[in-house]
């Protein structure tokens, strides 16, 4: 059934006309064509999705709103490190992950090299020379040992220059990981935002902060302590957090459009602009707040795992220590994370990652002073990192995360850990482990629309879905496993 509205604005004129055979019909409900039968409807629900009506425009049904969250990056400080071209994902990947060849360097300060002209030939410089000559000149080499030893020091300042250069660092990246290019490049965007807020957002790691630093928070040492039991690498308090939101576009009938014979909507851009150049619009909203970052302890998640029956596939990388980060890098390329994951270490580790986020930012809305609507998770799985930061303007630049991380950090990582109890036990715990009472967020500040969510991640017990008992990520028997990892 169509609507035919002949140009009029009033509902009277309107007409509903079958596509199919022509019968047309008044009113405002079209209900279905009275001349001909459709089919494969078999139930009601079927039955009225081939029934037209008139809604409200302000109606929800009619529209929603298609919208993306991301790191606001700061395109002009990071010219020369895009001008790298592809490699600069890699190199994101590499900084991230410590390689000794970059990890002590700043982003924006990684520029394309020029080409090295310095008249003694590809990767020997005029200094070599100076001082060859001098051990020559003093007796100390023979002609034949001069040219040896040239020779020796050409190969081996060549060999330095190519791993020193980007594409070399992507090179040694592959080679120590023992994942490809093409899964690098796929998660560069990923590397790049959990570095950047790290160099521009004045960070306080709370295992790394100076003394000064420490005595600024409240009982530091028992956060300390806490943190590291709950199986936190770094927690991070960054107070420049640029996020910006965009939205392209709406559907109707339902939030997402689907495809081929199953697609019941789908996406529609916002009307062009005459002064645009007839691009599409897409509407941006930045706010720059300020946000706590806190990341998983890979080892940690690995004995997780493996406690839990299941072995890791390691990549064959020349270094095992960055061969086990990078597993998790391959675990999560091109996963479905908006979709319920079926059982599988994607799965386990997914959920563990969104259940801890949704944690956090429900107590951390109970003692920072802000709504729970008015805080937002911000997930980067590949890095194993959750953010937390506030998404409105109104309270964006009072510092309550600051006051946060300052004053009751011990509270909050103490509420996280005792955050096991529902108000609908047991019957949460033994279904789904995660309801709107425990686990859920609102649409504004969950972006996986509160799908793969279960607190017998963090808490142990019985998963339904997987069909067996669990031990949790914050059982202390991890701590020793962890433990023995990092003495060996």
């Amino acid at each position: 059934m169509a609507l035919v509205t002949h140009g009029s604005e009033r509902i009277s004129e309107f007409q509903w006309v079958c596509l199919r055979c022509g019968t047309s019909a008044g009113g405002v409900f079209g209900g279905y064509c009275p001349a001909c039968e459709w089919p494969g409807a078999t139930n009601e629900e079927q039955l009225e999705l081939r029934r037209m009506r008139v809604l409200v425009h302000r109606a929800g049904p009619t529209f929603y709103a298609r919208s993306v969250t991301l790191l606001n990056i700061p395109q002009r400080r990071l010219d020369g490190f895009f001008a790298l071209g592809d490699v600069w994902k890699p190199l994101a990947a590499a900084n991230f992950l410590g390689l000794p060849e970059i990890a002590d360097r700043r982003l924006e300060d990684i520029q394309p090299s020029p080409s090295r002209d310095d008249g003694a030939g590809p990767g020997l410089a005029a200094a070599d020379l100076d001082a060859l000559m001098a051990r020559q000149a003093n007796g100390e080499l023979t002609y034949e040992e001069f040219v040896e030893e040239m020779q020796r020091l050409r190969a081996q300042r060549s060999q330095e220059q190519q791993e020193s250069v980007p594409q070399g660092i992507a090179d040694r990246l592959i080679e120590r990981t023992g994942v490809n290019a093409g899964i690098w490049d796929r998660a560069g965007q990923e590397m790049l935002e959990a570095i950047l807020p790290l160099e521009t957002g004045n960070p306080r790691d709370l295992f790394e902060l100076s003394d000064a630093d420490r005595k600024r928070i409240s009982r530091y040492d028992d956060a300390h302590r806490i943190a590291a039991r709950l199986g936190l690498k770094g927690l991070t308090l960054l107070d420049d957090f640029p996020i910006v939101k965009g939205t392209y576009g709406y559907t109707r009938l339902e939030p997402s459009p689907g495809d081929g014979d199953t697609c019941r909507t789908r996406l529609n851009p916002f009307p062009t602009q005459p002064n645009s150049g007839q691009r599409i619009p897409i509407f941006i909203d930045s706010v720059r707040a300020d946000a706590l970052m806190l990341r998983l302890d890979p080892e940690r998640v690995h004995c997780w795992l493996e406690l839990n029956g299941i072995t890791p596939a390691i990549p064959a990388g020349t270094e095992l220590a960055l061969a086990r980060q990078a597993f998790f890098v391959r675990l999560f390329d091109g996963a479905p994370l908006r979709q319920t994951l079926p059982d599988s270490p994607l799965r386990m580790v997914f959920t563990l990652l969104h259940t801890f986020s949704h944690l956090a930012v429900r107590q951390a809305a109970l003692l920072c002073g802000l709504d729970r609507t008015s805080l937002s998770e911000y997930l980067l799985p590949s890095t194993l990192t959750f953010s937390l930061y506030c998404n409105h303007r109104f309270g964006a630049t009072i510092g309550a995360l600051s006051a946060l991380f300052e004053q009751t950090l011990v509270e909050w990582l103490e509420a996280n850990r005792d955050a096991y109890r529902c108000v609908y036990d047991p019957v949460c715990r033994e279904r789904d482990s995660g309801c709107h009472a425990c686990a859920h967020l609102t649409e504004t500040s969950c972006g996986y629309f509160n799908l793969n969510l279960g607190r017998v991640f963090l808490f142990g017990g019985y998963d339904q879905k997987a069909d067996r008992e669990l031990v949790g990520y914050f059982d202390p028997v991890l701590d020793e496993d962890v433990e023995t990892i990092q003495a060996s």
